[in-house]
This record gives C-alpha cells, structure tokens and sequence, in this order.
C-alpha cells in the first residue's frame, strides 16, 4: 500500500467486522501471525507493519504519536473501513487510545494488550528500561548479531526473558522474527516519540467497550500501569493473566485468539460499555485474574 509517507506493508484477510492489530515497539504484522488464521475465520484481520518496522518504510522528518495516528486512519480509508476494533500491544496499544480518543467513530472496540499510555516516569524506567531498550536496538542493529540470534537458541532465550515471561514457549521462528524486530530503522524515533507521552487525559476520553489485557509477570510495563489505563477508560474491564508477560498473543496464541474472538462477539451483542462497573470500590474494579 502506498500512502504519503511511502511504502505501507500489511495483511488484509478474511470477511467480516474488522479487526486491525497493531504491533509493539520493534515488532511487525508477524507478531500476530500465530493469531490471524483464527481471527479471520469471522472477521477481516489487518495486521501492519508501522512506518520504520517489518517491511513498512520508515517517516521522513519528525516522528510523533499523532503522525502514527494519522498514518493508521489513511489505512483505514484506504481500506474503505469506516469502522474497526483495534487490538493493540506495547505502543501499538499507546496508538490505539490515541485513535481512539481523536476519532472515535473510526474505533468500535478497543483491545489494551500491556499497553503503553502511561509514562515511565519512575526510576527504574529512567535507568534502566528505556536504556536498555536503546541498547537491544542497537546491538540488534547490527548484522552479527542478527546472525547469533538466528542460529543460537541460548542467545534467543536470553534476550527472549527481556519481553516474555517464559520464552521457551513461544514458538522458534516468531520468538526470532520477535527479536530481530528490536533493530528496525524506526525503533529508536518510535521510542523517543512514545517514552514522554502522557496517555492518561486521552484515556479518559476513550468511550468505546476496551479490554485491558495484561500479563502478571510483564518484565517491562508493570501490572499498576494496566490497573491505572482501567481506572481511567470509563466501563474498561481489566483482565491479568498469570504466568504471561509482555505478548501473551505470542506466549498463548489459541487462549488470545479466543479470548479477542469472545470479547468481539460481546461488543456486538452489546455496544454499550458497562459504565457503572468503572465505579464499583476496592479491588480493582471489573479485574479478572485468569491462571
């Protein structure tokens, strides 16, 4: 797809109600491969590669939140759709309340997967995370390294328990084509645009059903930060999945895919949010933890 910015890469499949999965920093359209064949049973599933990722072709001159915003609704008109539920991790879900908020006729549903949208203001992220971050992307850059991570599964393990909680479970090739995804020419440009940006006002302003999915043991996006995007999205649900971590649709690609499946179906049987949950007391109001 050609857009004004240049060469778009994308998977357009199947019929149905649209669902645009929108990957994570240094990820691609593949982090969703081991769900598309699923999704698309009963949807039409476009999965992307963000400018500067995968095969799209990185943003000339600055880049920003809402310029990915509005590259994301020039797909969508192009596409002819004039409705989606988006399904977005890491800053793909940063993206998705933006869209969200800015156009909320474009966004029937929304699907939070440890999402970004709250900054990392604490320590811990100053110093170590979003340094760290830079680090991989540098390191992965460069083309010995991408040979190591090919053909070494102790390196792929590795640098796999920075994102996953146990990355010996994900499959071989997406845990590779995951990894090598953290050198892409736009990585350290999304970073800087994403790392500062503050969510929570916008949040507040997110009035379609949203999912917040999150897993317990994330290395990168603490659970509090899920919790936090619940309290602000009016009538969200909270979902925490044990023994997950920062992409549960790779680590548990049949229970996500269902799990997306079900909550599509539950939107359009009811549309409305379920505003009075968002105001119940104590204990994380409509958080579900499932094993």
């Amino acid at each position: 797809m050609e857009l004004d910015h240049g060469r778009m890469s994308l998977v357009d499949v199947g019929t149905g109600p649209v669902l645009v999965l929108v990957h994570g920093l240094g990820g691609s359209w593949r982090n969703w491969e081991a769900n598309i064949p699923a999704l698309a049973k009963d949807h039409r599933v476009v999965a992307l590669d963000l400018p500067g990722f995968g095969q799209s072709e990185p943003y000339p001159g600055e880049v920003s939140v809402g310029r990915y915003v509005d590259t994301l609704v020039d797909v969508l008109d192009t596409l002819g759709v004039e409705q989606a539920t988006f399904v977005g991790n890491s800053m793909g879900g940063l993206f998705t309340i933006e869209t969200a908020a800015r156009h909320p006729d474009r966004v029937d549903a929304a699907v939070l997967v440890s999402s970004g949208g709250i900054p990392l203001t604490s320590l811990r992220s100053r110093l170590l995370t979003i340094p760290q971050a830079r680090m991989m992307s540098r390191l992965l850059g460069m083309r010995v390294a991408r040979w190591v991570i090919r053909r070494s599964r102790r390196a792929r393990l590795f640098l796999g328990g920075r994102v996953f909680h146990d990355a010996s479970s994900v499959d071989p090739d997406l845990l590779t084509v995951a990894l090598d995804g953290l050198g892409a020419r736009g990585f350290e440009s999304a970073l800087a645009a994403g790392a500062d940006y503050d969510g929570r006002v916008r949040a507040a302003k997110v009035s379609c059903p949203t999912l917040v999915l999150w897993g317990s043991r994330d290395p990168l996006l603490p659970v509090g930060m899920g919790r936090e995007l619940h309290r602000l999205i009016p009538g969200s649900t909270l979902e925490i999945w044990d023994d997950t971590g920062h992409c549960p649709m790779l680590e548990h690609p049949a229970r996500f895919s269902n799990r997306i499946v079900a909550f599509a179906e539950q939107v359009r049987s009811d549309p409305r949010p379920p505003v009075l949950e968002a105001f119940l007391p104590p204990r994380h109001p409509g958080e579900e933890r499932r094993p």
